[in-house]
């Protein structure tokens, strides 16, 4: 795979993040429906038109706005169909995060394992009770005949709906059972080829490529970590702020760098979370004990704007208290932390040996 090859990893140690990591893998099959409707509409040969980057709408085809949607996995099941309606980014509750009844036309729902879709008029989808100009949060298709689950599709749900930190080892359990590799288990979870996989990882899509760096940035600390014989456990938990537990409980966060604001004397990372705003938006300053920035991506942003043209396995070990402060908010970190690039010797690894 490109991506894979851009990451400075093997097919299988990608396949093997994405499906492992739940926040990432989620994302990943949020596409996975629009390249399948791309493939149904060239195959029959539609013509249709691919909306731009953040638009409400995914394809205009025969004057219709269409929404691509996959299945929302906690509320899907043997009985019901049902599909997320609110926005992916910012606060889901607010009313601007919800979809206006004039967004889209017509929204196209794929079901699990993405064996096919169903397509329903805006008309069908019931108003938002709190707020009237927009849709409901959640929309919900009850079964019939034509929709029934298999049990393949049943099982992977099942698999699927496990949270949090039971997740991991149920998906492993899963594969087991199959008896195939991570890509194997990719591409029947996608119903696609790794090829078309592939695709997906494009500057159109450019939140999906960042978070496959930043995990991938995880990987490459495990083989830094290995090679210098440290002990560590990866923290299993999705909602966690520590990454690696290092040595003597040592807390890590792996981080990669906010390129906006590197410069040639500087490096940058953001130390917030990606949702929530004001406080709630941001890291405490006791929540982990180090960041390990990794700076072995080297970009060349004439190239490509996202991917790096070469990987080499270089952190820097950075103490959370040497991170500033918030202005506002007493015991938080600041939104980006910056620091001049000579201060840190690149893979020193003494702080993390201490007992």
């Amino acid at each position: 795979m490109y991506i894979s090859e851009k990451l400075g990893l093997t097919d299988e140690i990608f396949c093997r993040m994405v499906i492992k990591t739940k926040m990432l893998f989620s994302n990943v099959l949020g596409h996975v429906g629009e390249l399948h409707y791309e493939n149904f509409l060239n195959k029959n040969k539609i013509p249709y038109i691919k909306a731009k980057t953040d638009a409400h709408y995914d394809y205009v085809v025969d004057g219709n706005k269409d929404q691509i949607k996959r299945f929302e996995t906690e509320s899907t099941n043997k009985d019901y169909l049902c599909v997320n309606l609110t926005q992916t980014h910012g606060d889901r509750t607010k009313e601007g995060n919800f979809y206006s009844k004039t967004d889209f036309d017509r929204l196209v729902i794929y079901d699990v394992l993405f064996k096919k879709f169903q397509i329903f008029s805006v008309d069908e989808i019931p108003t938002n009770k709190k707020y009237h100009k927009y849709l409901q949060g959640k929309f919900k298709i009850k079964r019939d005949k034509d929709n029934i689950l298999t049990k393949e599709q049943l099982e992977f749900l099942n698999v699927f709906k496990i949270k949090n930190k039971l997740y991991p080892e149920a998906i492993d359990n899963f594969k087991k059972k199959m008896n195939i590799s991570y890509s194997k288990l990719l591409e029947y979870t996608c119903d696609l080829s790794l090829d078309e996989i592939d695709t997906l990882f494009t500057e159109k899509n450019f939140r999906l490529v960042t978070g496959a760096k930043g995990f991938s940035a995880e990987e490459h600390f495990n083989v830094l970590l290995e090679n210098n014989n440290i002990p560590y456990t990866q923290d299993k938990d999705m909602y966690s702020k520590v990454d690696h537990w290092v040595n003597n409980n040592i807390r890590v966060q792996v981080k990669i760098p906010h390129l906006i604001s590197v410069n040639e004397n500087q490096w940058a990372f953001k130390t917030h979370k990606s949702h929530g705003s004001g406080v709630k938006e941001l890291y405490k300053n006791n929540e982990f004990d180090y960041v390990a920035l990794f700076v072995g991506f080297k970009m060349n942003e004439t190239l490509d704007k996202y991917l790096p043209v070469s990987v080499t396995n270089e952190f820097i070990i950075i103490p959370t208290s040497d991170l500033e402060e918030h202005h506002k908010f007493k015991g938080y970190l600041k939104r980006v932390s910056t620091f001049p690039k000579k201060k840190y010797e690149i893979n020193d690894l003494s702080s993390l040996l201490k007992k």
